[in-house]
Parts: C-alpha cells; sequence; structure tokens
C-alpha cells in the first residue's frame, strides 16, 4: 500500500471501532491496571493456574499476571477470569476497554464471555515506542492495541458477575500472548446499548497469492456487531469483484473478520461492502487501494558476544559450529544465506577448523553465499581512539580478500549508540553500507527519538568531514525469531509481518523492499529449520516474497529504487552503553590505546634508521587484537556461567595489553638508541607526536646522579617525589629514587638526550609554604583543604572568576552517589513506570593540605582527603610557570562497596546558561546540537577534550584516563530527550574497581578563544606521555660511531599545526609504510611533511584499508597533500632510507 495507507487504515480501524467519547457523567466502575502502555504493575511471568481476579479485592501485582498464553502454545485455553458486582440492576451503557500490548509471532484473538455470553475480537497493533515495557526494548514489532466495545445490557446482572478473557489461536501453534496493559468497565447512564448498531471496514492486506487467472490480493472486511448473527452474509463489491460469504454463528456481539481473495488491482478503487443480517441490510461504502507488493530480504545472522554468554573459548567454538551448521543448511537449500557478526568469528572459524571445512567456507564466500562484516568485533565506537577504530577493519579486510568476499558493509549489532565519526572512519575504508540492529536495553536511541530512525531508514548518515555511508537502523538483530518464531512459522509471519511493515511506509519510502535482520540471539546453535522458511513462504504467498540475503544486496536494492529521496542525516548517535567501559580496566586501556600509536611509530622508524630491524608483526598483530578484543561490547564480561568465569575478564586482557604494547615500544626504542651517537649513562626521552613539545617525565633516578641537558650541557631541575620508585635498578649502587623534571622542547616524532651524570651535590630541599593559595602569571588558584579540592581559580587575563562559588561542589571534589536502583532502574525505561534512582550525594571529608612546594617548573600543592567506601584521596594541584594550564593528578584507593554506587570528579565552571562541546575521533560535537534523534544525553565519550563557553570565556577540561563525562549533573537516569540549558560544571564519571587504586588525571586551561586545533594539541600531549629509554652498561661498549645525533633528531616534520599523525607503519603487504593523518582544525588546507630519515620516491594515497587510491605529490624534500575539514587521510610511502650506518 503506498505511503502511509497501510498504517492509516489500521489506526483508522481501531478509532472505528473504539467506543465513543465517554460523557461527562460517564463513570469507570472499575480498572485493573494504568493505561500507561506498561505491563509492570501486573505479575510477571506464567501463572501456575489460571487466575482469578476479583474486583476490590484482589492485588493487580499479585493476582493479575501481565501475559496470558495463547490457546496455540500448549494446546488449551488459559482463561483470565474476573468477578464484580454491579449493585444495582443493570441500566445504561457499559463498556469494557482493553489495552493490549502485542509482542510475540502469533497475534491471537481475544475471546470475551460476560456471564456466559460470548464475543470476539480482533487485535490491529500500532507499533508503540513508548519504552515503558520491558518488551518494546527489545521485539521490533512491539505494539499497542486497543480494544473497546459496548457489553450487551441484558448480559449483565444485579450482584455477582464473571468476565472471563481467553487468548485464542486460530490456526493454532507457535508462541503466542496476549500482554495487559490495563483493562477498565466504565459506565454511561445516560446512554444505551443499540443491538442492531453493525459496523464494517475493508482492509486490504499486504498479502497476494497466485490465483488461476493471475494474482489476487488478500482483503479483509471486519464486521461488527450487537447481537448474535442468526443468519448473516457479507458481500465485497471492489472494481469487477462481487464476492460473498457467510457469517458465523457461535458469538453473541463482537467482531468478525472475513477474508476476500480479489482479482489483482493497481490504483485506488471504491468498493462496497454490505452487511445482511438477521433481516437488516446495510452498506458501507469505502476508498480502498492496494497494498505494496513487498520483498523482503532476510539475512540470517546471529549475534556474537564474546564474554557475555559464557568464557570466549567457548563461544568462539559455538560460533564455529554455527558456521559448520549454516555450511550443511546452504547445502540442502542453495538460496540460505548467512552473514556473520564479525570478523573474530571467522579469525576462530580458520583457527580450529580441517582444511577441508576451511576451504568450504572460504567456496561459500567466494559465492557470496556466507557474508563476513568489516567489524571485527561489535564494538563501542565513542571510545576507541581514531586509530583503533580503522584498525578495527584490518582482519576482515585480509580475510575477505584472501578468500573473494566482498569489503562493503559493517554491522554493529547489539549497540545502541555509535560514534558520529565511524561513518567517516567506514568511507575512508572505502566501505558503503552500515547497519545498526540495536537493542534498547539502556539505550532506547529509537524508543526516545522523534523520529524514530529505524522508520527515517534507510538514511545517509554523514560524518564530521563530510562523508556518508548508507545506514540502516534495524530494530534489534533476532528479527526472524519474532516475526516467525524459531523453529520458524509461516502462521507466524503472517501476523507479525503487516505490523512489522508499518515502519517502512512513511511517503518518501519509495521502494517495495526491506531487510528483515537478524535470525538468532547470541552465541548459540542454529535452527536449521529457518534455511527451508523462504521456500516454505513463497509458496503460500507470491507477495510479500521472501529471499534469501546478505546486507549488500539488499540495501543496494533498496537504494536503487529510492535514489535521492533517501535523507541525509548528520550528527552524533549519542553515548549510552559507553557507561560499560567506566571500569578500572578502562582506565588502563585508554592509556595503552595511545602508547600503542608510539610503540608503532618508533618500532617502524627503528627499522627504517638499520635495515637489519624489523618491525615485531607479531607482537604488534597480537596487541591490536587485545585492544580490538577489550573494546568488543561484552568482552570483559569473562561469561555469565561457567567454570572458567572471572579468567577472561577486562582485568587480564588489559594487563596482557598493556605489557604487549610495552614490549613493543621498548624494544623499538632500544634498536633507536643504539643508533644515537650516545654513552652509556645517557636517558633517551621520546617525542610520538609530530610538534616540538616539553612536559614533565618521572622516572627512576640512583643517589649521586644528576641529569644534564646535553643540548645546553646544563643540569636540569628534577623536583624528588614522595612516592617510592616504581621498580628499582638502573646504575646507581644505592636507592633510587622517583623524581620528576621537565624535558623541554623534545623535537617532533623525535628525541631529546639527557646525561645522567655522577655529583655529589644533593638535591636541595625545595621551599614549602603552608599557605592555601598558588599563583603564577596566568591563574590564581585558592585550594579547600577541607574537601581536598580546589575553591577558586581568578584568570588574570581575563579578569574572570573560573570557579562557581554558588556550586555544592569544589572544583576537581572527588564526589559519591549512592543509592538504591528499583527494579530495571537505569534500564532505559521510562520514568513514569520506573522511577530513576534516589541518590544521595556525598563529598570527601577530613581534607588537608599536605604542602605547597615551588619547584623550577612551577607550583606543586599536595592534599589528601577521604570518604565513604573511598578510604584515601590523594591530589596534586600543579601550576606551570610559562604554561596556562593546571595539571590535577588524583590517587584514589577504593573499598569494596556495593552495587548502586557511582564516582566523580566534579569540575563547577562558574557559567550558568553555557555552551558545551567535546572532541570525537574527527570531530566535535555540541550536545544540545549536533545528535541524532534519540540519542543519549547524559554522559558522553570524550576523546581529548570538553569545553564551556559562555560570554566571552571558554575553558577546557582534558580527561586524560577517564573518557566520560556529564555535563550540568550526575548521571540520573532520567533518560532526556532534550539537552536543554544546564549549569556549566562538568563531572568525569568512572567506576572503581575492587580494593584498588586508580590514578584519575585532568588538565584545564581557559582563554577568550580556543581553537579545535589548540584544543587539541592540549589533549594530545596529556594522553601521549614521553616515552623512556636509558642507556646501561650492558646496551654499549665504550660509545661507538653512530648515524643519529647524539643530542636531539626529528624523525618527520608536518608543517601544518593541527594535522595529527596517527600512526607510521609497515604496510601490511610490505610495500613502504603507510602513514595516516587526521585533520582537528576543520578548515581545508595543504600538508607538507618531510623526513630526513626517509627519501621519499613513490606515494599514494590510500583508503585506511591501505589500497592505494591515487598518486601522492612527491620530491626530494618529501611529500604534500590537501586535507579537508576533520578529514582522515591514509599515504602509502615507497623510498629509500638516508640514514647511513
Amino acid at each position: 500500500m503506498p505511503r502511509y495507507a497501510l498504517l492509516f487504515t489500521i489506526i483508522l480501524l481501531s478509532l472505528l471501532m473504539s467506543p465513543p467519547a465517554c460523557q461527562a457523567d460517564s463513570s469507570i466502575l472499575w480498572q485493573i491496571g494504568k493505561f500507561d502502555d506498561s505491563s509492570l504493575e501486573f505479575h510477571q511471568g506464567a501463572p501456575s493456574e489460571d487466575p482469578v481476579f476479583v474486583v476490590g479485592t484482589s492485588d493487580p501485582a499479585r493476582a493479575w499476571y501481565a501475559a496470558q498464553p495463547g490457546s496455540g502454545t500448549d494446546g488449551r485455553a488459559h482463561p483470565f477470569t474476573v468477578r464484580f458486582d454491579l449493585p444495582q440492576a443493570p441500566s445504561g451503557l457499559y463498556t469494557l476497554r482493553f489495552s493490549l500490548l502485542a509482542h510475540t509471532p502469533r497475534l491471537p484473538l481475544l475471546e470475551v464471555s460476560v456471564n456466559g455470553h460470548r464475543g470476539r475480537f480482533f487485535q490491529h497493533p500500532v507499533l508503540n515506542y513508548t519504552g515503558n515495557d520491558p518488551a518494546d526494548r527489545f521485539i521490533p514489532i512491539f505494539s499497542k492495541v486497543s480494544i473497546a466495545f459496548d457489553v450487551p445490557t441484558r448480559i449483565l446482572q444485579q450482584g455477582a458477575n464473571t468476565l472471563i478473557m481467553t487468548a485464542v489461536d486460530e490456526p493454532a501453534g507457535g508462541n503466542s500472548l496476549i500482554t495487559y496493559d490495563a483493562l477498565a468497565l466504565e459506565h454511561d447512564p445516560a446512554r444505551t446499548y443499540s443491538a442492531e448498531a453493525t459496523s464494517a471496514e475493508v482492509l486490504p492486506t499486504i498479502f497476494y497469492k497466485a490465483g488461476s487467472t493471475g494474482l489476487v490480493e488478500l482483503v479483509d472486511v471486519f464486521v461488527r456487531y450487537g447481537e448474535a448473527p442468526q443468519r448473516g452474509r457479507v458481500t465485497l463489491a471492489l472494481g469487477s469483484n462481487q464476492l460473498a460469504q457467510e457469517l458465523a454463528a457461535g458469538t453473541e456481539f463482537g467482531e468478525q473478520k472475513i477474508r476476500f481473495e480479489v482479482a489483482e488491482f493497481s490504483s485506488p478503487t471504491t468498493a462496497r461492502v454490505t452487511v445482511a443480517m438477521n433481516g437488516r441490510t446495510r452498506q458501507f461504502p469505502a476508498e480502498v487501494k492496494p497494498a505494496k507488493k513487498w520483498n523482503l530480504f532476510v539475512v540470517p545472522h546471529q549475534h556474537l558476544d564474546i564474554g557475555y554468554t559464557d568464557y570466549p573459548p567457548k563461544v568462539s567454538e559455538v560460533q564455529s559450529r554455527a558456521i559448520d551448521e549454516a555450511i550443511d543448511m546452504i547445502r540442502e537449500h542453495p538460496d540460505f544465506r548467512y552473514t556473520l557478526d564479525a570478523g573474530w568469528v571467522a579469525e576462530q572459524f580458520m583457527a580450529g577448523r580441517s582444511d577441508a571445512q576451511r576451504k568450504e567456507f572460504s567456496r561459500l564466500i567466494r559465492e557470496k553465499r556466507i557474508f563476513l562484516p568489516a567489524d571485527y568485533a561489535p564494538i563501542y565506537t565513542g571510545v576507541f581512539n581514531l586509530e583503533a577504530v580503522l584498525r578495527s577493519f584490518y582482519p576482515s579486510y585480509k580475510l575477505n580478500r584472501e578468500n573473494g568476499g566482498d569489503f562493503d558493509q559493517s554491522i554493529i549489532t547489539d549497540l545502541p549508540s555509535h560514534s558520529w565519526s565511524y561513518p567517516s572512519a567506514m568511507a575512508a575504508a572505502g566501505l558503503k553500507y552500515l547497519v545498526l540492529p540495536s537493542n534498547q536495553d539502556l539505550g532506547p536511541i529509537l524508543l526516545l527519538g522523534n523520529p524514530h530512525l529505524n522508520e527515517k531508514t534507510p538514511f545517509w548518515w554523514e560524518g564530521p568531514d563530510g562523508q556518508r555511508i548508507l545506514t540502516w537502523y534495524s530494530r534489534h538483530y533476532h528479527q526472524v525469531m519474532t516475526l516467525f518464531g524459531l523453529p520458524p512459522k509461516v502462521e507466524a509471519g503472517h501476523d507479525t509481518l503487516p505490523t512489522f511493515l508499518q515502519m517502512y511506509t512513511r511517503p518518501d519510502y519509495n521502494s517495495d523492499g526491506a531487510m528483515i535482520f537478524g535470525s538468532q540471539v547470541e552465541n548459540t546453535d542454529l535452527y536449521r529449520e529457518q534455511a527451508a522458511l523462504a521456500g516454505d513462504w513463497n509458496k503460500v504467498y507470491a507477495y510479500p516474497k521472501l529471499k534469501f540475503s546478505g546486507v549488500a544486496e539488499a540495501m543496494s536494492y533498496i537504494a536503487g529504487q529510492m535514489g535521492d529521496s533517501i535523507p541525509v542525516i548528520r550528527g552524533d548517535g549519542g553515548p549510552y552503553w559507553d557507561i560499560f567501559t567506566a571500569g578500572a580496566p578502562s582506565v588502563m586501556e585508554r592509556e595503552t590505546e595511545h602508547r600503542m600509536l608510539s610503540a608503532e611509530k618508533f618500532s617502524t622508524i627503528s627499522s627504517l634508521v638499520n635495515s637489519r630491524i624489523w618491525p615485531d608483526r607479531w607482537a604488534l598483530d597480537e596487541a591490536w587484537r587485545g585492544i580490538l578484543t577489550f573494546q568488543e561490547h561484552t568482552g570483559g564480561s569473562g561469561g555469565r556461567s561457567g567454570t572458567l568465569r572471572g579468567r577472561y575478564g577486562n582485568d587480564v586482557l588489559g594487563t596482557y595489553n598493556a605489557r604487549l604494547t610495552e614490549d613493543v615500544l621498548a624494544r623499538g626504542m632500544s634498536a633507536l638508541a643504539d643508533a644515537i651517537q650516545v654513552p652509556t649513562g645517557t636517558l633517551i626521552v621520546f617525542n610520538a607526536l609530530n610538534w616540538q613539545r616539553s612536559r614533565l617525565v618521572e622516572f627512576n633516578l640512583g643517589r649521586g646522579l644528576e641529569v644534564v641537558d646535553r643540548a645546553t650541557n646544563q643540569v636540569v631541575p628534577i623536583e624528588v617525589l614522595p612516592t617510592s620508585p616504581v621498580y628499582s635498578g638502573g646504575e646507581s649502587r644505592g636507592p633510587t629514587r622517583r623524581i620528576r623534571f621537565m624535558a623541554a622542547d623534545v623535537p617532533a616524532v623525535g628525541y631529546k638526550c639527557f646525561a645522567l651524570r655522577r655529583t655529589a651535590n644533593e638535591v636541595p630541599a625545595p621551599p614549602t609554604s603552608a599557605a592555601a593559595t598558588m599563583e603564577n602569571g596566568y591563574y590564581r588558584v585558592v585550594l579547600d583543604p577541607s574537601s581536598g579540592a580546589v575553591r577558586s581559580i581568578f584568570d588574570k587575563e581575563l579578569n574572570r572568576e573560573l570557579v562557581d562559588a554558588s556550586s555544592p561542589y569544589r572544583f576537581n571534589q572527588y564526589v559519591l552517589a549512592t543509592g538504591e536502583q528499583a527494579p530495571l532502574s537505569g534500564s532505559g525505561l521510562s520514568n513514569a513506570v520506573v522511577p530513576a534512582p534516589n541518590l544521595e550525594i556525598q563529598g570527601p571529608k577530613e581534607g588537608r593540605l599536605v604542602s605547597v612546594t615551588k619547584t623550577d617548573f612551577g607550583s606543586v600543592a599536595r592534599l589528601e582527603s577521604s570518604a565513604a567506601l573511598t578510604p584515601g584521596i590523594a591530589t596534586e594541584v600543579i601550576l606551570f610557570d610559562g604554561q596556562k594550564k593546571i595539571e590535577f593528578i588524583n590517587r584514589v584507593q577504593h573499598a569494596r562497596g556495593s552495587r548502586g554506587v557511582w564516582r566523580y570528579f566534579a569540575f563547577p565552571f562558574a557559567m550558568d546558561r553555557p555552551e558545551f562541546r567535546y572532541e570525537i575521533q574527527n570531530g566535535i560535537v555540541n550536545p544540545a546540537r549536533d545528535v541524532l534523534p534519540g540519542s543519549g544525553k547524559e554522559w558522553f565519550p570524550v576523546q581529548h577534550w570538553a569545553v564551556v563557553e559562555q560570554g566571552g570565556v571558554i575553558a577546557a577540561i582534558v580527561p586524560v584516563d577517564a573518557s566520560l563525562m556529564t555535563f550540568g549533573d550526575i548521571i540520573r537516569y532520567t533518560w532526556p530527550k532534550e539537552f536543554g540549558t544546564r549549569k556549566g560544571t562538568v563531572f568525569s564519571y568512572y567506576a572503581r574497581g575492587a580494593d584498588v587504586e586508580l590514578t584519575l588525571r585532568y588538565v584545564v586551561t581557559s582563554a577568550r578563544t580556543l581553537a579545535p586545533e589548540a584544543l587539541s594539541k592540549l589533549g594530545w600531549e596529556a594522553m601521549s606521555p614521553f616515552e623512556l629509554n636509558d642507556v646501561v652498561s650492558q646496551d654499549k661498549v665504550g660509545n661507538p660511531s653512530r648515524p643519529l645525533d647524539a643530542v636531539e633528531g626529528s624523525f618527520l616534520q608536518v608543517d601544518r599545526p593541527g594535522v595529527v599523525l596517527l600512526t607510521w607503519k609497515r604496510a601490511e603487504d610490505e610495500k613502504g609504510t603507510i602513514m595516516r593523518f587526521v585533520d582537528t582544525t576543520g578548515q581545508p588546507g595543504s600538508v607538507n611533511v618531510g623526513s630526513p630519515i626517509l627519501s621519499v620516491e613513490r606515494g599514494w594515497l590510500c583508503n585506511s584499508v591501505e589500497e592505494n587510491q591515487r598518486p601522492l605529490t612527491v620530491s626530494s624534500r618529501g611529500f604534500s597533500f590537501n586535507a579537508k575539514p576533520f578529514e582522515i587521510i591514509t599515504v602509502r610511502l615507497e623510498g629509500t632510507p638516508r640514514v647511513r650506518q
């Protein structure tokens, strides 16, 4: 049916068959439940016996069950009984009103018996998005059904009355329920019951069959009546068709559906229904439109949860077994297709199957019968850094190329939110199609959105750089199961497909195609019967026609028909499940991801400096796989059950990833150190970023040693830290000290050398003060010892106080929120049915100022405090001389706590109506504006910085370790639909690990204006530590000649500020090296890149999986390219190393 005709007809039918509006003097005699689209107020689960509810006595939460099984579920009726009294003889008009929630594959009739008098009513579902019922989050056809009818007054009686509801399946079979929202009996004494009232409605269905002379469309006529049809006949005149059927006997009121097979008609046609019943005849004219002839592309698939259902090795085998089964199913049913959820599945299969089975798998990929998406695993796209997102495509790219598959699609299953940078990353890799089968639990993006994104599908999702990806937002990922049941039944599809297709009836949906995505939940054996579904269905119906397919076939068909009518949408996918990344392991992993970039760069550079060296490809690949697996959305849960639960948690995986990264990094720096003309007793500081910078470094220094800058031959002032050394060793025979100094002006992608020289001089004790004020040329900072935080920050340049004095929080104050959560609180259900947690906010206690120390790089304040479930908080506040920034370092000790604990650090900026912005991988998000409909608005994953701006003042914060931030308030689980106006407090949210100490670091600055590239520079510097290598006696005998300068050196120069070098790596095919850049300026411009260690002879712009696209402009000085705003640029370079051994 074109445009909104189908949905409009269903809604109209529902309205026509609803009771008249209640008069002013009508009243509700009784009501069970609330008309709120939720069944939560009722008893959940299956009743052990058929329930009986006594009005005025029974408690709905105990005596009335939410779900009533259909008669076809187990072969018997399951009556639900309501007993009620009428104190007086019945008179006037009585109306029964039902609000039902439909979400099972079968759609049963509602049979109602009043004191033994029977009527039947059909459900006419309308898709529902209120988010008030748990099933709304999981079932793509979750719908609301309204049924209301007048009760014949004659069948009621004074005193006791019995109402019985039964869910009737015709034909029997399949999973069937009636779920109750509410029901009520209303009374209007001013009106009377009309037994002669009759109505009829014509509804062309979506179903066509092959008739003897051509296609016939199944057209339903619904007849509502108020007395038993002793004899009755219904005639449908439609075009040249004149068809008639008898009304069935056996009911005294209610509704009947008469189905006619009408010869195909192609345009709107006038129809007439004639109802002859009990000696009376009535006619009902109608304008009817033929339904669309749908082609439905079924994409069989099951979801991957690496650690959710069980420990990863078992998941690996279950998923591999599913591929075995899919291979068998394709052999038996050649039209069957199967789509894997992730590259991880294929990788595990290839590692654990025989050569013959691997070859069969490869053949089916090559023949486009099994499909492998680009993603290594379903990941948290908002938390990963950009290089990690791009690297998530590498394994599947390789597998597709080796086996003849098409590398053209991404599927992010289950997760309900996605970074705005993801379409940019996909486009950079040359991908075309994105499917987002979204779980709405704790992420109601489809429920809150207006419009609902699944009803806006397909759309072009345009990234911050202007690149577009064709996107299909699917309401969950097991649509075959929810539409047809498992094993699938044709009868179920008949009941559910009309509701499902309501999603695709918008006026500009100019296609007869739609995709039914996914057949099963995560990590399960396949139901082999599903392979016969398309054939079984198509034997019954000509349309909708079912066809097994992959994503690309379905989306290219639909896009080909829709053409220019496909809408373009911009904005962030809204953070929801990113909240699961707030734990202690993620703090470690955030640092590991950034250090991995340094490790890859320096291992590659070492191989260019010394041709005998080659990066450890296994270690690099293993580290990247570990990082990708860590950010798989359930990879850290370690299994819900099983004997090995807990052995595969992200704490274990994170430690492994950090160790691998450290190994690659240390080896690369050691190789480079050997190429530098320095003797034993040299500390080499490496800078992986592509600009010169200065930064504090910490390391262990033996007593009797001093640090000398080899560039100036001056002793570098050091600060001896009050903490113990991280490890012992080095050249000194005496005990080591943990020291800190400012390593100044370390060259871009380069190094600087410091001599560790013996001295008899002791490090003088620095000046200390007990004053609670720190000051430099930019800021005056007033400490608040009692809270262990900061009371005031006065910006001297702006002549402005930055801290909100009226806030209940101090600046960089630890905040603990505790509270009891109601069942399902925090699950994404509307607060109308599930209250938000009632939180108690607690701050630190017994805080004190330990010291304020003056150093050569600035001032350092140390404070201590404690709080509930937090025995120790040690805070450093560092105010730099010559730099307009303040660093906060918080070391937090945690006690084991209970569920319902949220932890934050608060930063209350003195702004009452600021604009908030934060950085994503290749762009900037204003959460009040740059978001998709329905996206989360309570917490946000920040890449490198967030800002608040108002009245010509901008303040920025870099969350070094914890990526999640909230704006204006802590997390309340209120699921706001609009961002609204918020005060300028920024909160950094994290979840502790049991009995662990976490370090949470932040950098703050302020100005009248801060360009995006300046903010990115601040963030990258804070999150990319200098890496250290000390040359000891085992490394070198003497100081032999080496090719690299003994003082400092740069391996790469990039002339455009704001273009960040992400990685420099050996190409996957070993043909040259790969550099990847991202623009952070948001402005177009030319970029010139040069390297003193590589003479570039040939170069190409590539996509991000390293396929050459077009030649680069190269010269003896390097190469150049043009960068678009927020563009991701990948280049391949071939040339000759310039360093001579």
